[in-house]
């Protein structure tokens, strides 16, 4: 007759793997603050680089176009205004984008948690 077969150490290496995995994907879902989303410096830069490409593009526009029609520098100041209102409407995107996002993560918690206190 034959031997029962002895536990394999595949076995034990794989039941060990898969703990390691759901307690790594039980990490990440729980994970709160800025590293689940943007980070404070993340959104700094962000808002950073939006403004100076909107300044950036007013200024740019309003030289080419100052240099082209000969009215400097007149141009040029109202594409700065302007490239300033575009900065401050993306800028104000930015904030509403951030707003819905966390918005989204809250209701996601208030339901897990509400799920796991109906299991529990």
């Amino acid at each position: 007759m034959g031997r029962p077969k002895a536990s394999s150490p595949f076995k034990a290496l794989d039941d060990r793997l898969r703990a390691a995995q759901e307690r790594r994907d039980s990490a990440k879902h729980g994970r709160k603050g800025p590293s689940r989303d943007m980070s404070g410096m993340a959104v700094g830069m962000r808002i950073a680089v939006e403004i100076v490409a909107a300044l950036g593009a007013g200024v740019g526009i309003g030289l080419l176009l100052d240099h082209w029609l000969g009215t400097k520098p007149w141009l040029m100041i109202l594409f700065i205004f302007l490239g300033a209102s575009a900065a401050f409407m993306n800028i104000m995107r930015v904030a509403k984008e951030l707003e819905r996002k966390a918005a989204q993560r809250k209701e996601q918690e208030a339901a897990e948690s509400s799920a796991g206190h109906e299991k529990g």
